[in-house]
């Protein structure tokens, strides 16, 4: 007698691949169809363009105030320039008189100066610490000039060879304390953004998945969807569907800060935005589907939606945690424990991208994080799974995480 011939393992695995497939399509098609998605997305891309070009006209009509000590035989240029600079109504200038060189240095690194001019009146030294306001720069070295002419003028007569020569050579010298500066703040800027936006979206997605589930539950959809899928294929489907449908909505997001940040020049898109946005785009998804797991196997642990914020809560708790560890991490770019807190799954999606965006993450530190969430992905999939087969079908009280767990009442 012949054996019965056993199921082809890779036909059940091609089936249940496109039963999958067609619960993400319908979770991701009804949702891109709601006005919820469509208002929503427009309402937020308008807000977004809004909120760039706000700060833009900000900065653009904002008034400039520079801080310059003087020091030595510079102390001349002072006045000269505060008189050359008064013109301006946007621009305000404060000057000092700063004992020594070493002093000014000092207060310059500190942020109290953003210039200290020292030296030679017809040759100083101008020090900043990233960079110096183009119009004090030029202002600066036309009385330099000026001052070079008047002395040589009282030095060499009628030489007028000797005079146009010194003149020539009349010009301040520009030392950088530290070139990269402002790059960095606007980095910060970037990565504070890139972390706020993927803790609103974390949030935001995995309510949706929670909350999908329970309305499931609640109209007894569930029981129908399930006498034609397995639970594992109905979780990982909606879980993809939604995970889309806002990947889609954070690409036309992202798009429209682009174009609006490369349209005002408020930030400098080259160095700062593409990396940060294709780091956030890809932390997105990978941050979804492991907290979207989460969120779905507490959802089914509950029937009505007033209950939901009960279990969904410590979630929102730790996504909200880790976003405020991120200014800590950033201040401490370089501690063992902001490296450590920033490859670990639960805090990764948020705190890697936006080191990526400041410069803080190191090539090998990405790889770690990616590898330790993939592998925290396939770890919560299981537990997930797990949970949500055991209690999506169980209507009324809560169900208990044991419970849920042993598969018992």
């Amino acid at each position: 007698m012949r054996p019965p011939r056993r199921p082809d393992l890779a036909a059940l695995g091609g089936e249940a691949l496109h039963t999958t497939y067609l619960i993400a399509r319908r979770e991701f098609m009804t949702r891109v169809r709601s006005r919820f998605f469509v208002i929503g997305t427009a309402v937020f891309m308008i807000l977004l363009a809004g909120y760039i070009v706000l700060q833009a006209l900000v900065i653009g009509r904002a008034v400039t105030t520079v801080k310059v000590g003087f020091t030595g035989d510079a102390q001349v240029l002072a006045q000269p320039l505060v008189n050359a600079m008064g013109q301006d109504k946007m621009f305000k200038l404060v000057t000092s008189t700063v004992p020594d060189v070493t002093s000014g240095r000092g207060q310059v690194q500190a942020g109290t100066l953003d210039a200290l001019v020292s030296g030679s009146a017809t040759a100083p030294d101008v020090i900043v610490k990233d960079d110096v306001d183009p119009t004090v720069a030029a202002t600066l070295d036309g009385l330099v000039k000026e001052v070079a002419l008047s002395r040589a003028l009282a030095a060499s007569g009628a030489d007028a060879a000797a005079i146009e020569n010194q003149v020539a050579a009349a010009t301040i010298h520009l030392n950088l304390l530290d070139p990269n500066a402002a790059q960095r703040t606007q980095r910060q800027v970037v990565g504070i953004f890139v972390a706020a936006l993927l803790y609103v979206a974390l949030v935001i997605y995995g309510q949706f998945v929670a909350a999908g589930v329970v309305e499931e539950k609640a109209n007894r959809i569930i029981e129908i969807l399930l006498s034609t899928v397995r639970p594992r294929q109905l979780l990982l489907g909606k879980v993809i569907g939604i995970g889309l449908m806002g990947l889609l909505q954070m690409v036309l997001l992202g798009t429209v800060g682009l174009i609006a940040v490369t349209r005002t020049q408020v930030i400098s898109v080259p160095s700062v935005g593409f990396d940060a946005v294709a780091s956030g785009l890809l932390w997105f998804v990978l941050g979804f589907v492991f907290y979207a797991l989460i969120y779905a196997a507490g959802g089914s642990l509950v029937s009505r939606q007033e209950d939901l914020a009960a279990v969904t809560t410590p979630i929102t708790f730790l996504i909200v945690g880790t976003y405020l560890a991120f200014f800590w991490v950033v201040a401490n770019p370089d501690n063992p424990v902001s490296v450590l807190l920033s490859v670990l799954p639960p805090f990764a999606p948020i705190l890697m991208p936006a080191r990526v965006a400041t410069g803080d993450a190191q090539s090998w530190q990405v790889v770690v994080a990616v590898v330790l969430t993939l592998g925290g992905i396939a770890a919560m999939n299981t537990l997930a799974a797990r949970i949500y087969t055991n209690s999506v079908l169980r209507v009324g009280s809560r169900v208990k995480f044991v419970q849920a767990w042993r598969g018992v009442d």
